[in-house]
């Protein structure tokens, strides 16, 4: 099997602070087991050509105030491509931080402050992208199977006498319950926004009373017996993986 590599895009059109965070990020890999890639942009445009082209990156580092398109609009764009990408700010620039959040920044980190704060950025968020890569919902149905990434994984809800996943790669129906598909799930990705669906945690962006907004703008309603559970779960999980 081929072995999974960790990619890291890391922008910023300062070459000292460029290289600064590149070391650190090369220095953080090269001390664990597996396979990584770095890459160092200077240019946003190339940036997203690669993304646009296909290129994969688990890690995004982004300066905020750059020259053409700034870190806040680079972000936006990155998500046209996939709806969770992991990103990390380094910046002089504290007063951006709000707004980083709104395109749900996983770390803000004044770069005064990156040589403490990155590699504990770092502990945080690859161990959590390296179990989202490793574990799967497998299933065969109709002489038909598949295997759907928890990464991947968005949702799940009754649909009749079927259960729809709904993940990355478009919609699988099979003729399960939820409580059949729960039960094979592992982990502590998934709860109950009530009785007729089930979602996974890393995918939540934001949620309000009766609510949970995915990061691709899918909203999700929560039922009212389940509002404070599930508030409650997701900011558990919030607190420990991020």
């Amino acid at each position: 099997m081929e072995q999974r590599v960790i990619r890291t895009a890391i922008l910023d059109d300062g070459e000292e602070d460029r290289q600064r965070i590149g070391k650190i990020a090369e220095s953080y890999f090269s001390e664990r087991d597996g396979a990584w890639e770095v890459r160092l942009f200077s240019d946003s445009d190339i940036l997203l050509l690669e993304l646009a082209e296909g290129k994969y990156y688990d890690l995004f580092f982004l300066d905020v105030e750059m020259p053409g398109k700034n870190g806040l609009e680079v972000a936006r764009e990155i998500q046209r491509y996939y709806p969770n990408p992991v990103i990390v700010y380094v910046t002089d620039h504290i007063s951006y931080a709000p707004e980083a959040y709104e395109v749900n920044a996983y770390r803000y980190i004044p770069k005064e402050l990156m040589e403490r704060k990155l590699p504990e950025a770092l502990g945080a968020i690859v161990p959590q992208i390296e179990r989202l890569d490793q574990a799967s919902y497998v299933s065969e149905y109709g002489g038909k199977g598949i295997r759907i990434l928890y990464r991947d994984f968005y949702y799940v809800e009754k649909d009749g006498k079927y259960s729809k996943i709904v993940y990355r790669g478009g919609v699988y129906r099979e003729r399960k319950t939820l409580q059949d598909i729960y039960g094979q799930l592992k982990g502590d990705n998934f709860l109950y926004l009530d009785k007729s669906c089930i979602v996974n945690i890393y995918h939540i962006c934001s949620f309000e009373k009766d609510r949970v907004i995915l990061r691709d703008g899918m909203e999700l309603r929560v039922s009212r017996q389940r509002r404070q559970a599930v508030r409650d779960k997701i900011m558990q999980y919030w607190r420990e993986n991020l």
